[in-house]
């Protein structure tokens, strides 16, 4: 059996039609959905892009989570797992973190294609960046300053981005179109695993004007983008609502144009008949905010919108359904290798979710932990613990942690005290069972205070390798 996995980054939950969503247009994904068994209840771990990733290719937590840095040479990964059983694996991806700066998540697979024009790619130079055509300076954002974020970050963008005129110049399209190509070449192969990386709808949310004007019907407006809008400033207390609500149109409205490109690859994989012996796994690697709490964007602590994943699996057998089982991404290992009839490392902590859901089975997981590796010692937020009904942001004094209800914003700590007791301690019993350093657990369990222990391992080295600099933290010097 053929196995594609396909990643999208920056992927809510909540706004996809088939999870609920009743005004966000999503009908590829929708499509694949009612063929497919789909998950409610699966949530990242480590956070963000390549944290995410390497839980994903590992099979195995960190420390408790894994950092930002290069996947080693001498990884035991998933592809290369699939590999030893016989797989030809590739890589089609437009994230550009996984090969940029020398993070290395091409290295296990035999091929691997890199679509460039995505946020922080950097292709090009030239004496003057001219902006694409979609984008305009717009009244809304004026308060922002004249030049606010026209960094050397969006200037960037819109070199790699240069000359793009039509709707395949988009990355999104170009990465969709050839992954739809690779199938039409391998029709006939019943031993391949495609690993599909989609940095869409991650920002910029910058989305061709038809789309925009899906989501933001303004009079007048015309659907350009200013992008002014794409960066920090989106959280400028002084922003209109007006700009907030534009902002948060062109979230959906990415989300749109990601499964319109989607669905080119959907076509293409009936076309080629690959459903009789290609399962297909869809997943979000985390969400981001709309505006809730007052955010846009990433933050830690992690909540819901940041963690809650939606979770697709369709096979050649053509059942479906949905389940509730708790999903993490160490559980694509061993889904992904009983899958492909491939041998399961037997020390990792992975389990087959779609068997659990053809079962109707609980699953083995009661809990999903979340967090960042980093900011532990600046207390930017410990980790989050997620079950079936809610999720409690962890601190060390239980009468301190938020506990919210999924689909909501409010706090219910302070009426549901020995819940909170109940999944605070649970929380940091499961820290320790995955292999949390005892300084660190010792340190928690005595309310953390002070500076974390000298010498507690939170995560497996930064910043990694001799001489290595994460590129976009240097990226744009002299450019």
């Amino acid at each position: 059996m053929n196995v594609i996995l396909i990643i999208i980054d920056t992927m809510r939950y909540d706004y996809i039609g088939a999870n609920g969503n009743d005004w966000i247009e999503t009908p590829n994904l929708d499509r694949l959905a009612a063929q497919s068994w789909c998950f409610d209840r699966a949530f990242a771990a480590s956070f963000p892009t390549i944290p995410y990733r390497t839980d994903v290719m590992t099979g195995k937590y960190g420390s408790p989570f894994h950092t930002w840095k290069p996947l080693p040479f001498d990884t035991r990964s998933l592809p290369s797992m699939l590999g030893e059983a016989g797989y030809a694996t590739q890589l089609i991806h437009d994230t550009p973190h996984l090969v940029n700066g020398g993070h290395a998540f091409d290295y296990p697979f035999h091929t691997w294609t890199f679509i460039r024009g995505a946020e922080v790619d950097r292709a090009w130079m030239d004496d003057e960046a001219q902006w694409p055509s979609n984008w305009c300076k717009d009244p809304l954002f004026d308060i922002l300053g004249k030049d606010a974020d026209l960094t050397k970050h969006n200037l960037t963008y819109a070199r790699t981005n240069r000359g793009r005129k039509n709707l395949d110049d988009w990355n999104c399209a170009k990465l969709f179109n050839t992954a739809a190509q690779f199938l039409r070449d391998n029709a006939r192969r019943e031993n391949f695993f495609l690993w599909i990386d989609c940095f869409d709808p991650h920002e910029p949310w910058d989305v061709p004007p038809s789309f925009m004007l899906k989501y933001d019907k303004t009079p007048g407006y015309d659907g350009r983008i200013d992008p002014r809008a794409f960066q920090s400033t989106r959280n400028n207390p002084n922003l209109p609502d007006e700009a907030k609500a534009r902002i948060k149109a062109s979230y959906a409205a990415k989300v749109t144009w990601m499964d319109h490109c989607f669905g080119r690859f959907l076509e293409a994989f009936d076309a080629t008949g690959l459903g009789k012996n290609t399962a297909i796994i869809v997943a979000g690697d985390h969400g981001t905010n709309v505006g809730e709490r007052g955010r846009f964007g990433k933050y830690a602590p992690v909540y819901e919108q940041e963690i809650h994943i939606p979770l697709f699996i369709k096979t050649p057998e053509s059942d479906s359904g949905r389940s509730s089982a708790i999903f993490q991404p160490q559980d694509f290992f061993a889904t992904v290798g009983n899958l492909a009839g491939a041998p399961i490392p037997g020390d990792l902590d992975s389990h087959d979710i779609l068997a659990t859901a053809r079962q109707g089975r609980a699953g083995a997981r009661e809990l999903g932990l979340a967090g960042t590796a980093r900011g532990w010692s600046e207390q930017r937020g410990f980790f989050t613990v997620f079950d079936q009904n809610g999720y409690l942001e962890w601190k060390p004094a239980p009468e301190a942690c938020m506990l919210t209800a999924y689909g909501s914003l409010d706090n219910i700590a302070a009426d549901r005290a020995d819940r909170v007791q109940n999944l605070h301690a649970a929380g940091l019993a499961e820290l320790e069972r995955r292999g949390a350093d005892p300084l660190l657990i010792n340190w928690l369990k005595n309310g953390a205070k002070g500076e974390v222990p000298e010498g507690c391992r939170l995560f497996d080295g930064w910043p990694g390798p001799k001489g290595f600099q994460t590129y976009f933290a240097r990226a744009y010097g002299g450019v």
